[in-house]
């Protein structure tokens, strides 16, 4: 099969921006990992340790050229990285969910607790009052449960045992405990389902929204929970968990969509650094929307990248065929650009070369033996199939320097030899090259 060929270049500093590509995405993850989880208190300098030194042994497949490890190992150690820190957030959201409850029934117990003393005539302190309002609003404050409680107990003179048992525990230093297992105990509003989803997703949005946005609902929160008609309060906490559920779902997507933004960016750095600075201010300053920053980012990042590695494919094709005694002139490489095309002459066959044709930023090229001569003038058959025959050894050697080099290039296509007459066109003007003269090009394997 020496005849026309469709063939797949991958040069090897393709395969290694690609993969610095890899890293710079893992390196990303990484830092957006330890940024969340030290925010939250969920990982420890230990758990830190442990992710920079997965990262370094990643480092190490590109320097020991294990492209494919490297490709197939940064994926996956980027979704370790997102669902454990999804688990260690779920563990900190259940432990704040729950201390939100506390602090609700304590709330609630407080206020029912202001109830009773004010149902009874009993005489509260004006201070004390005010403090138990507060409590009753949110402000944990112990001691002032454990007065009003007191207070409670010794205006009853129902049960004389229960008094001195709280005398007895108040001396022992244990009011709190007794006050605790009161509170337990009081119905209404702390078993409603409604109030543990509200504080659930309350305690998940704290994790990932700003501080301004907690404080909004919560106060719709302690409004809802302090409105005397139940239709009201129903309707209220209706409506909050509607806005609730909305927000989180939104800031989810926030959450989400800046961890693309800043794997992307990651990349971009190393490919355009100038475009990479220009979309960092614009996050800093949030000029435009989240999803558009990132789908402009990953846009630009391909086209620089395609550019790359379509220059990296015509070098290495054309430094190939000059080793292998091609005429290569300076120039070849900008007319091939402008024009999607290239013929270069064999020195060892002059009659003959090679016409090269297609866009490298696809990866894929068409190669045939060309004739030179008058578009008309009749082939020589015998000639024609021995210069097909010559250049199904040059494809050969062309394959093997480039893998040497660390990249390939795949056979997609091609034609028996014969099976399409030559294309016949006008001999190039291009000069014999050094590179030609002195023989195959080296290039040197390097890690940027």
């Amino acid at each position: 099969m020496s005849g026309p060929k469709v063939v797949r270049i991958v040069t090897r500093e393709e395969l290694v921006t690609l993969c610095e590509g890899h890293l710079a995405r893992v390196g990303a993850a990484v830092a957006e990992w330890v940024r969340v989880g030290r925010r939250n208190d969920c990982i420890s300098e230990a758990d830190v340790a442990q992710a920079e030194a997965r990262l370094a042994r990643l480092r190490i497949l590109l320097t020991d050229d294990r492209f494919m490890d490297l490709q197939k190992q940064a994926p996956r150690e980027i979704a370790f990285l997102h669902q454990d820190l999804q688990d260690r957030l779920t563990k900190v959201a259940e432990a704040a969910a729950t201390a939100r409850s506390v602090q609700r029934r304590q709330a609630d117990a407080a206020g029912a607790l202001l109830r009773a003393l004010q149902r009874r005539g009993t005489d509260l302190p004006p201070d004390l009052e005010a403090a138990l309002a507060k409590v009753a609003a949110g402000q944990a404050d112990p001691d002032t449960m454990a007065k009003g409680f007191a207070l409670l107990s010794a205006d009853s003179s129902s049960d004389r045992q229960a008094r001195h048992a709280l005398a007895q525990s108040l001396k022992d230093g244990a009011a709190l405990q007794t006050l605790a297992g009161w509170i337990s105990e009081q119905p209404g509003a702390s078993a409603d389902p409604l109030y543990a989803r509200l504080e659930t997703r309350l305690a998940e949005l704290a994790l990932i929204a700003e501080s301004k946005v907690i404080k909004t609902f919560e106060a719709r929160l302690q409004a809802a929970r302090s409105a005397e008609e139940e239709s009201r309060r129903n309707l209220l906490l209706d409506s909050l968990e509607l806005d609730l559920a909305a927000e989180l779902v939104g800031a989810r997507k926030d959450a989400a969509a800046r961890e693309d933004f800043q794997m992307v960016l990651a990349e971009l750095a190393l490919a355009d650094p100038v475009a990479h600075q220009d979309l960092t201010k614009r996050w800093e300053i949030r000029d435009g929307n989240v999803v558009d920053l990132v789908a402009e980012a990953t846009r630009v990042l391909c086209l620089r990248r395609d550019a790359q590695a379509a220059a990296a494919r015509r070098a290495a094709v054309l430094q190939g065929l000059a080793g292998l005694g091609y005429e290569v002139g300076a120039d070849l490489a900008t007319a091939w650009v402008e024009h999607g095309r290239v013929v270069l002459r064999k020195v060892a066959q002059p009659d003959y070369g090679v016409e090269v044709s297609g866009d490298p930023s696809v990866a894929r090229m068409q190669m045939r033996v060309v004739a030179f001569g008058e578009a008309g003038a009749g082939p020589n058959l015998a000639r024609d199939s021995d210069a097909e025959t010559l250049w199904c050894g040059d494809v050969a050697v062309l394959q093997q320097g480039l893998a040497e080099l660390g990249g390939g290039l795949v056979i997609e296509r091609a034609q028996p030899v014969g099976a399409t007459p030559l294309k016949r066109v006008a001999l190039p003007a291009t000069a014999l090259s050094q590179d030609a003269r002195e023989g195959p090009i080296t290039q040197t394997r390097t890690v940027s």
